[in-house]
């Protein structure tokens, strides 16, 4: 496969994936919003859309453009149909097409299609109009095409490089999301000493689960109570939850095993950083991981997903 089009098939996956997840966390902090009375008297100074926007790490670019005051529908625009920034969902989806329109032979025509109608459709007025009639709504109406998309590829894919290429770039676009999720969503403690049930209110723990779309798979799991220990362990360490950081770097590595050839001398530092961690993450207890310190563990593992990038763009899209 050309170099080109593999890089292309990889960024199509994070994108779509990242505006998938810019929905979800909007989502879930527009929610907080509405009970922002209950929320404000738990911390007075919380802010569900800024956490949200300092999860996406767009803060600062918000505040440069819009000023230091919050408004709600403010960032709900910044963050969905603004056609220019780069953070947007618009802008995300854009890129995405752009990139399968110039790969189509790789991708199937029901996968496009799909793609290209989200596309031209988040630019018409309907959608502006949508969003202000009901964010709900039309965040529900994005993750469901997203996830649409990430169906017809799963469904209409062979198995083969283009479909790996699209997993790669998926599966480590999202374990690098539920990173910054936990990054920003835990509290700053050092041991597990000091984390108990009561360390945070029950509602805190269940907006954690629901931004990461793990609140009913883990009531599931931990028949219906909510243990701190056992959120970060299920979201971090959990090997059958498709949204743990776990199962996306085991796909990762499932994929990468596909893309490169098993006869070559030499495996790629993509490949070793890849297996590595998933070693790591499959023989790491949660207890022993909330005893090194939440906080720094979870900086090293984003590092580490940026290194991964790194080493999957040398190791596959750099032409000499």
């Amino acid at each position: 496969m050309l170099s080109r089009v593999a890089e292309n098939l990889y960024w199509i996956g994070r994108y779509v994936e990242r505006a998938e997840n810019v929905a979800r966390l909007l989502e879930v902090a527009y929610h907080l919003e509405l009970d922002a009375a209950e929320l404000r008297e738990e911390s007075p100074d919380a802010s569900p859309l800024a956490d949200a926007l300092s999860v996406l790490a767009c803060r600062d670019a918000f505040q440069q453009r819009a000023g230091a005051v919050l408004e709600r529908e403010q960032v709900l625009e910044f963050l969905t149909i603004e056609p220019v920034e780069g953070h947007s969902i618009r802008v995300m989806l854009g890129r995405a097409r752009d990139n399968a329109r110039a790969s189509r032979e790789a991708l199937s025509a029901d996968a496009w299609d799909q793609l290209n109608s989200l596309f031209l459709e988040m630019r018409t007025s309907r959608a502006r109009l949508r969003l202000q009639q009901s964010p709900l709504r039309f965040l529900e109406w994005v993750k469901r095409g997203c996830a649409l998309f990430g169906g017809l590829v799963d469904a209409t894919l062979p198995r083969a490089e283009a479909y790996h290429f699209l997993q790669l770039g998926r599966h480590l676009e999202r374990a690098n999301q539920i990173g910054r999720i936990l990054q920003f969503g835990l509290p700053r403690l050092p041991a597990l000493e000091a984390l108990d049930p009561g360390t945070l209110s029950a509602m805190h723990w269940s907006n954690l689960l629901k931004s990461c779309s793990a609140h009913e798979a883990y009531l599931q799991h931990a028949h219906d109570q909510i243990d701190p220990v056992g959120v970060i362990g299920f979201l971090i360490l959990d090997e059958g939850f498709p949204r743990s950081i776990r199962f996306c770097i085991d796909r990762c590595v499932e994929s990468v095993e596909s893309i490169e050839d098993d006869g070559s001398p030499q495996a790629s530092d993509a490949r070793r950083l890849l297996g590595r961690l998933s070693s790591e993450l499959r023989y790491l207890d949660q207890r022993d991981l909330l005893q090194r310190g939440l906080q720094p563990y979870l900086v090293g593992l984003l590092v580490t997903c940026h290194r991964i990038g790194d080493a999957v763009h040398l190791a596959y899209f750099q032409t000499t």
